[in-house]
Protein backbone atom coordinates (compact mmCIF):
# COMPACT_ATOMS: atom_id res chain seq x y z
CA UNK A 1 0.00 0.00 0.00
CA UNK A 2 1.30 3.31 -0.49
CA UNK A 3 2.19 6.06 2.05
CA UNK A 4 -0.17 8.39 0.52
CA UNK A 5 -2.82 5.98 0.53
CA UNK A 6 -2.09 5.25 4.39
CA UNK A 7 -2.39 8.81 4.78
CA UNK A 8 -5.72 9.04 3.30
CA UNK A 9 -6.99 6.23 5.24
CA UNK A 10 -5.77 7.42 8.09
CA UNK A 11 -7.23 11.12 8.09
CA UNK A 12 -10.67 9.29 7.13
CA UNK A 13 -10.59 7.12 10.00
CA UNK A 14 -9.87 10.53 12.33
CA UNK A 15 -12.70 12.76 10.78
CA UNK A 16 -15.47 9.49 11.15
CA UNK A 17 -13.74 9.11 14.60
CA UNK A 18 -14.29 13.21 15.44
CA UNK A 19 -17.79 12.38 14.09
CA UNK A 20 -18.81 9.77 16.18
CA UNK A 21 -17.51 11.54 19.16
CA UNK A 22 -19.88 14.59 17.69
CA UNK A 23 -22.71 12.29 17.39
CA UNK A 24 -22.13 10.40 20.64
CA UNK A 25 -22.14 14.08 22.39
CA UNK A 26 -25.52 14.83 20.51
CA UNK A 27 -27.21 11.65 22.01
CA UNK A 28 -25.83 12.22 25.60
CA UNK A 29 -27.46 15.65 25.44
CA UNK A 30 -30.52 14.04 24.60
CA UNK A 31 -30.59 11.90 26.89
CA UNK A 32 -30.76 14.52 29.73
CA UNK A 33 -34.53 14.42 30.85
CA UNK A 34 -36.16 17.51 29.98
CA UNK A 35 -35.90 19.07 33.11
CA UNK A 36 -31.82 18.81 33.48
CA UNK A 37 -31.88 19.82 29.51
CA UNK A 38 -33.65 22.68 30.05
CA UNK A 39 -32.64 23.47 33.68
CA UNK A 40 -28.57 23.25 32.36
CA UNK A 41 -29.55 25.97 29.52
CA UNK A 42 -31.80 28.33 31.27
CA UNK A 43 -28.69 28.03 34.31
CA UNK A 44 -26.08 28.96 31.50
CA UNK A 45 -27.76 31.90 29.75
CA UNK A 46 -28.74 33.63 33.37
CA UNK A 47 -24.87 33.30 34.00
CA UNK A 48 -24.23 34.78 30.34
CA UNK A 49 -26.47 37.12 30.88
CA UNK A 50 -25.73 38.23 34.68
CA UNK A 51 -21.67 38.19 33.02
CA UNK A 52 -23.01 40.12 30.37
CA UNK A 53 -24.61 43.34 32.15
CA UNK A 54 -21.86 43.09 34.52
CA UNK A 55 -19.02 43.45 31.65
CA UNK A 56 -20.73 46.49 29.88
CA UNK A 57 -21.72 48.27 33.29
CA UNK A 58 -17.84 48.43 34.15
CA UNK A 59 -17.23 49.31 30.43
CA UNK A 60 -20.12 52.02 30.66
CA UNK A 61 -22.03 50.53 27.97
CA UNK A 62 -24.72 50.35 30.00
CA UNK A 63 -26.36 51.16 33.49
CA UNK A 64 -28.64 48.32 34.25
CA UNK A 65 -29.34 46.18 37.23
CA UNK A 66 -32.08 44.11 36.61
CA UNK A 67 -33.81 42.59 39.24
CA UNK A 68 -34.16 38.59 39.75
CA UNK A 69 -37.59 38.88 38.61
CA UNK A 70 -36.66 40.86 35.50
CA UNK A 71 -33.74 38.28 34.78
CA UNK A 72 -35.54 34.98 35.22
CA UNK A 73 -38.02 36.68 32.72
CA UNK A 74 -35.29 37.40 29.70
CA UNK A 75 -33.58 34.03 30.34
CA UNK A 76 -36.66 32.46 29.87
CA UNK A 77 -37.30 34.59 26.71
CA UNK A 78 -33.94 33.89 25.39
CA UNK A 79 -33.88 29.88 26.49
CA UNK A 80 -36.46 28.43 23.24
CA UNK A 81 -35.05 30.43 20.69
CA UNK A 82 -31.37 29.99 21.70
CA UNK A 83 -31.95 26.17 21.96
CA UNK A 84 -33.46 25.88 18.64
CA UNK A 85 -30.21 27.70 17.46
CA UNK A 86 -28.20 24.98 18.87
CA UNK A 87 -30.01 22.47 17.58
CA UNK A 88 -29.20 23.79 14.00
CA UNK A 89 -25.26 24.55 15.26
CA UNK A 90 -24.74 21.48 15.81
CA UNK A 91 -26.21 19.15 13.12
CA UNK A 92 -24.32 21.98 11.11
CA UNK A 93 -20.91 20.99 12.41
CA UNK A 94 -22.15 17.02 12.02
CA UNK A 95 -22.73 17.75 8.35
CA UNK A 96 -18.96 19.95 7.88
CA UNK A 97 -17.24 17.05 8.97
CA UNK A 98 -19.25 14.64 7.22
CA UNK A 99 -18.41 16.63 4.19
CA UNK A 100 -14.64 16.75 5.32
CA UNK A 101 -14.92 12.76 5.02
CA UNK A 102 -16.68 12.73 1.78
CA UNK A 103 -13.79 15.14 0.33
CA UNK A 104 -11.09 13.13 1.13
CA UNK A 105 -12.58 9.96 0.56
CA UNK A 106 -13.25 10.84 -2.89
CA UNK A 107 -10.84 13.05 -3.49
CA UNK A 108 -12.95 15.98 -3.86
CA UNK A 109 -14.44 15.11 -6.98
CA UNK A 110 -18.07 13.39 -6.25
CA UNK A 111 -19.15 17.17 -4.67
CA UNK A 112 -22.71 16.13 -5.26
CA UNK A 113 -22.55 13.06 -3.88
CA UNK A 114 -20.90 14.38 -1.24
CA UNK A 115 -23.52 17.08 -0.64
CA UNK A 116 -26.12 14.05 -0.89
CA UNK A 117 -23.98 11.81 1.81
CA UNK A 118 -23.27 14.84 4.11
CA UNK A 119 -27.30 15.92 4.67
CA UNK A 120 -28.93 12.27 4.20
CA UNK A 121 -26.31 10.82 7.43
CA UNK A 122 -27.21 14.24 9.06
CA UNK A 123 -31.29 14.32 8.37
CA UNK A 124 -31.42 10.44 9.32
CA UNK A 125 -29.30 10.97 12.65
CA UNK A 126 -32.03 13.98 13.31
CA UNK A 127 -34.78 11.34 13.02
CA UNK A 128 -33.42 8.75 15.35
CA UNK A 129 -32.16 11.66 18.19
CA UNK A 130 -35.91 13.03 17.89
CA UNK A 131 -37.07 9.13 18.19
CA UNK A 132 -34.23 8.85 20.79
CA UNK A 133 -35.73 11.45 22.87
CA UNK A 134 -39.41 9.67 23.08
CA UNK A 135 -37.70 7.42 25.11
CA UNK A 136 -36.53 9.77 27.73
CA UNK A 137 -38.52 10.98 30.46
CA UNK A 138 -40.39 14.48 30.15
CA UNK A 139 -38.93 14.49 26.33
CA UNK A 140 -40.58 14.54 23.47
CA UNK A 141 -39.85 13.98 19.96
CA UNK A 142 -40.59 17.14 16.93
CA UNK A 143 -40.65 16.83 14.05
CA UNK A 144 -39.84 20.62 13.79
CA UNK A 145 -36.66 19.76 15.48
CA UNK A 146 -36.15 17.47 12.91
CA UNK A 147 -36.38 20.10 10.14
CA UNK A 148 -33.95 23.00 11.88
CA UNK A 149 -31.26 20.30 12.81
CA UNK A 150 -32.05 19.30 8.88
CA UNK A 151 -31.49 23.02 8.50
CA UNK A 152 -28.49 23.65 10.30
CA UNK A 153 -26.76 20.64 7.93
CA UNK A 154 -27.84 22.52 4.78
CA UNK A 155 -26.11 25.68 6.11
CA UNK A 156 -23.04 23.34 7.24
CA UNK A 157 -23.03 22.08 3.76
CA UNK A 158 -22.96 25.73 2.50
CA UNK A 159 -20.50 26.94 4.36
CA UNK A 160 -17.77 24.09 3.43
CA UNK A 161 -18.95 24.73 -0.03
CA UNK A 162 -18.66 28.45 0.25
CA UNK A 163 -15.04 27.50 1.72
CA UNK A 164 -13.99 24.56 -0.82
CA UNK A 165 -15.06 27.35 -3.71
CA UNK A 166 -12.83 30.07 -2.47
CA UNK A 167 -9.82 27.47 -1.75
CA UNK A 168 -10.33 26.17 -5.18
CA UNK A 169 -9.92 29.59 -6.78
CA UNK A 170 -7.12 30.57 -4.76
CA UNK A 171 -5.41 27.53 -5.80
CA UNK A 172 -6.04 28.30 -9.44
CA UNK A 173 -5.25 31.70 -9.06
CA UNK A 174 -1.77 30.43 -7.64
CA UNK A 175 -1.78 27.79 -10.66
CA UNK A 176 -1.72 30.65 -13.02
CA UNK A 177 0.54 33.18 -11.32
CA UNK A 178 2.98 30.35 -11.37
CA UNK A 179 2.64 29.75 -14.92
CA UNK A 180 2.63 33.28 -15.83
CA UNK A 181 6.55 33.25 -13.74
CA UNK A 182 7.66 30.41 -15.53
CA UNK A 183 6.65 32.00 -18.94
CA UNK A 184 8.55 35.26 -18.06
CA UNK A 185 11.29 33.71 -16.84
CA UNK A 186 11.47 31.89 -20.06
CA UNK A 187 11.21 34.98 -22.07
CA UNK A 188 14.11 36.42 -20.42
Amino acid sequence: MKKTTKIKIAKIVAICLVAILWMGGIFKLSSMNSDNSNGHSTDILAVFIEDTLEVTNKAGITNSNPSEKKLAKATKLINAPLRKVMHASVYFGLAFIIMLVCGIAFDHRRYALSCIIAFAVAAIFACTDEFHQTLVPGRTGQALDVLIDSAGAAAGILFYSTYRFAYCLGMRHQKALTNKEKVDAKQE
